[in-house]
């Protein structure tokens, strides 16, 4: 009987290294694309008030900021590993 406990837990205690082995939370890497999406975003709030200049730079720069941000988030997609239980 001492022999079957010892062995269920040698079996659970796999398991649940192998399942805490994969229960890493995936953050994502440090960015300025939020930070310059916004700013860029003010700078065209401020050019509709102040001048036409000022907004089309803050479109241009929202569009360059977004396209940033769209990029490294798809190269950060394509990196992440394949789920081992397919969800």
């Amino acid at each position: 009987m001492a022999d079957e406990h010892t062995d269920h837990a040698a079996v659970s205690g796999s398991t649940a290294a192998e399942a805490h082995a994969h229960e890493h939370i995936h953050l994502p890497p440090n960015s300025w694309s939020p930070i310059n999406v916004a700013l860029s975003l003010m700078m065209c709030f401020i050019g509709t008030l102040a001048a036409t200049w000022v907004w089309v730079v803050g479109l241009i720069w929202l569009i360059g900021s977004c396209y940033a941000w769209f990029r490294g988030a798809r190269n950060e997609f394509k990196e992440l590993p394949e789920s081992l239980e397919g969800h």
